[in-house]
């Protein structure tokens, strides 16, 4: 009876310590990543599900932020950097709504596979962007092989104790010997597996960063190209990941700070970025390009851009607690304390339509709003997110409450224009204020 009772506590132990679906390593195999990107004159929002190992099928979900005038098309198709392609496939995009088109890709092997995705409006304004996605061989956790050669121990010890129950006395030495150490494995790897404190660590390299990116700015009829280049190389850069729902943000500035766009170019081939010119309206722009390289981080590019045309004046931004009427919304941008150099002060952003409240706000990039600030000199250039945790999902829930607050420290004295950029019913409005800050 001792016997059978110690072999179920035994037991028990060893399906407590191994390793479940719910908390194995990797369960998620590459995860799904979302973006925006503006393709053309369409603004799309793009989830890709990506697997782990090969074949296997990729999961491409894609939703047109704007309803088509008339029935549209979307082709989709992919090509590996070995020149493996798939079948190009084509999706009917009905006309004023918006419609999500969920595309499953079959992928015959592991590598970089350029994803092709080409949408029309059926208005002939065709837009196109080429998104980069790794699939990756299956990994094993580190754990995993110990675990099955200490569960196959405990096994054959199991196995010694209950069959041979007249084992020489060394057989039982040895078997109680390797039962301690297996047990001991068991439940030390069973606890690195369970719990997310404990990392187990090897003395392995880290990737190293990338050097900076250096840039050229092209203008075309149609369009207004972004020139990536390795910095060390002189290479087209081609290992942008998505960085706030985006691989690249282009925040474009004219100098009077009465003009700003905050669009997001597609990429179309390696370092290559491509924005329709009709997306920012006719002036003389600085332009911030934001991006990241692969274990590097994030970037800021600076670039001049002036687009040709009748420049159409801007009211310049008005000060805090100053009501304003925007896109028919009223929108108040106000501050419990005075704004100081070098002291973080909490800007709050009240939006209302016809003199009530909106019911809700709609997240963009993932964010209840967005805030970018620029001192009138030029020197300083900020990107501040709205207060709140930042949402992955490809639907997000629509948030209640008409209030985005944000948090800012000034550093230095001096004159700054703000944008807070915020959703609500499908239309993303820009808010401008004018800040002067001094020390306390």
């Amino acid at each position: 009876m001792q016997r059978c009772a110690w072999i179920l506590f035994v037991f028990i132990c060893v399906l407590s310590a191994a390793p479940t679906g719910a908390l194995a390593h990797g369960i998620v195999a590459g995860g799904s990543r979302v973006i925006e990107v503006d393709a053309g004159i369409h603004h799309l929002r793009i989830e890709a599900i990506v697997p782990s190992g090969a074949p296997t099928v990729l999961t491409i979900k894609i939703l047109p932020l704007t309803p088509f005038v008339e029935t549209g098309s979307l082709r989709v198709s992919a090509q590996s950097m070995s020149g493996i392609a798939t079948p190009q496939q084509e999706f009917s995009i009905p006309a004023g709504i918006k419609a999500i088109t969920v595309v499953d890709i079959p992928i015959p092997a592991v590598g970089i596979w350029n994803i092709a995705i080409a949408v029309d409006d059926g208005l002939h304004q065709p837009g196109v962007f080429s998104l980069p996605v790794t699939i990756s061989e299956v990994t094993v956790p580190l754990t995993t092989y110990p675990l099955f050669v200490a569960f196959g121990l405990l096994a054959m010890v199991l196995s010694v104790q209950v069959l041979w129950l007249s084992a020489p006395p060394l057989v039982l030495l040895i078997s109680r010997t390797v039962f301690v150490s297996a047990l001991t494995c068991v439940i030390a790897l069973g606890a690195i597996v369970a719990s997310p404190q404990i990392r187990l660590e090897w003395n392995t390299p880290l990737p190293l960063p990338m050097p900076f990116i250096t840039s050229t700015t092209t203008l075309t009829d149609a369009s207004i190209d972004f020139h990536l280049y390795d910095g060390s190389t002189g290479l087209p850069v081609d290992d942008i990941v998505p960085h706030h729902q985006a691989l690249m943000h282009a925040v474009c500035i004219d100098p009077s700070h009465n003009l700003i766009s905050h669009v997001h170019p597609a990429r179309v081939v390696a370092g290559v970025y491509k924005l329709a010119r009709s997306l920012i309206p006719a002036g003389s722009y600085e332009c911030t390009l934001e991006v990241e390289r692969a274990n590097t981080g994030s970037q800021l590019l600076k670039t001049h851009v002036d687009i040709p045309g009748i420049i159409v004046a801007r009211s310049p931004g008005v000060r805090l607690g100053a009501t304003q009427s925007i896109e028919g919304y009223e929108a108040v941008v106000q501050s419990d304390q005075p704004v100081v150099t070098g002291v973080p002060v909490t800007l709050r952003v009240a939006i209302a339509q016809n003199g009530r409240p909106v019911d809700a706000i709609q997240l963009w990039l993932g964010m209840r709003g967005h805030l970018i600030v620029r001192s009138h000199d030029g020197a300083l250039y900020g990107h501040v997110h709205a207060v709140g945790p930042m949402e992955q999902s490809f639907e997000p829930a629509v948030q209640t409450g008409n209030k985005v607050s944000f948090v800012y420290t000034f550093p230095r004295d001096g004159t700054y224009s703000l944008w807070f950029q915020i959703q609500t019913q499908g239309k993303i409005l820009t808010v401008p204020i004018t800040v002067t800050t001094e020390g306390a």
